[in-house]
């Protein structure tokens, strides 16, 4: 029987093999951006070298000042692509979008010294993950993860309370008051134990008026777990509600 079970473990070694190097040698990846083919290697194998030259990265300034207690890093201008491209991920069903930008966040990890124990995804209301099917920052942190070999820990923050789209909010006060008390920790979590006195690396895949991230950041900071908060991108520019410009346009 040891045999056989030697032999079995031998066959699904090979058969794993010979599907990997099929793989390689007969698929050709293309390019998240434009959809044309990539030649690898690249710091991302799904964005060509046309288009790696065009993403609005925020070098040496990926550091973001914002009024928090919470160190906060973004790897992008939310400048053209990305704009397409976060949309298309978080919209359109493009979850393979998280693994294109997924090497570019861990090289912010890395280039800035960012030193956690753990990712941990902005969670979605359950109402919104049932209406989207995923999280789209639940997939860049399991990318990242895989880059960098940090585990995710998805079950110990939950958001309690569904607000409305950012885009509805009137003003960025507003977007704050209504997040105020969105998330919550699960102290019964497995992970708590192990995390609390420790770093995490909170991870988003759009800053904007910053109030989902420092809602998200106040609920971990409030169980005694430290937090360093990461967004894929963020522009310089403030942040404005719908009446805010149209109070400046006038």
């Amino acid at each position: 029987m040891r045999d056989r079970r030697s032999h079995l473990v031998r066959s699904d070694s090979l058969r794993s093999l010979i599907r990997e190097h099929f793989i390689d040698f007969y698929y050709q990846p293309y390019c998240a951006v434009c959809g044309q083919t990539v030649q690898p290697p690249l710091p991302s194998p799904a964005v060509c070298l046309d288009c790696l030259s065009s993403l609005p990265f925020r070098m040496d300034r990926e550091r973001i000042g914002w009024g928090e207690p919470w160190p906060l890093f973004a790897t992008f201008y939310y400048r053209d692509p990305l704009p397409r491209l976060i949309v298309s991920l978080k919209f359109a069903g493009r979850t393979d979008l998280a693994e294109a930008l997924a090497p570019f966040l861990y090289r912010t990890v890395k280039r800035c010294h960012i030193d956690v124990d753990a990712l941990i995804p902005v969670p979605l209301h359950r109402k919104r993950f049932v209406e989207r099917g995923y999280n789209q920052a639940a997939l860049l942190a399991e990318m990242l993860g895989a880059e960098s070999g940090l585990p995710v820990v998805d079950r110990l923050l939950y958001r309690k309370v569904h607000t409305s789209r950012q885009s509805e909010s009137r003003t960025a006060e507003e977007r704050r008051r209504h997040l105020a008390d969105a998330f919550q920790v699960d102290p019964r979590a497995p992970a708590m134990n192990h995390l609390r006195g420790r770093h995490v690396l909170l991870i988003d895949d759009v800053l904007t008026t910053g109030a989902t991230l420092a809602a998200a950041a106040k609920a971990l900071a409030g169980a005694g777990i430290g937090v360093i908060c990461l967004a894929a991108a963020s522009d310089k520019e403030k942040y404005l509600g719908y009446e805010e410009v149209l109070a400046d346009w006038t």
